[in-house]
């Protein structure tokens, strides 16, 4: 689900696996959907990777207090070290960030 305004205009391949695999944790763990409430629009720092269409923010309201850090925590190990995966405030922040080059196939 979208939060009205959100923009998915230069939105990444691997930002659509995440939010899929966020939707099946925010599922089985709440029972709620997951609700991208920020991607390439709203105002974020100057180097972020919203702008790139490699970061979304994800609704945590909508979670039971309790259910908050086992569901950041279920995402990160879901999602592995290719991505950074931030416990704001008021929502998740998930972006696809490696830190070590691509490894060469041969």
């Amino acid at each position: 689900m979208l939060k009205i305004g959100v923009d998915l205009r230069g939105l990444q391949p691997q930002m659509v696996l995440a939010y899929t695999i966020a939707c099946s944790i925010w599922n089985e763990r709440a029972g709620v959907p997951c609700v991208i409430t920020s991607a390439s629009d709203s105002k974020h720092g100057p180097n972020s990777l919203h702008y790139k269409g490699m970061a979304l923010d994800l609704r945590t309201s909508s979670l039971r207090s309790e259910q908050v850090a086992p569901i950041h925590t279920a995402l990160v190990a879901a999602l592995g070290p290719q991505f950074d995966v931030v416990l704001e405030t008021d929502h998740i922040h998930c972006e696809f960030d490696p830190k070590e080059p691509p490894k060469s196939q041969a």
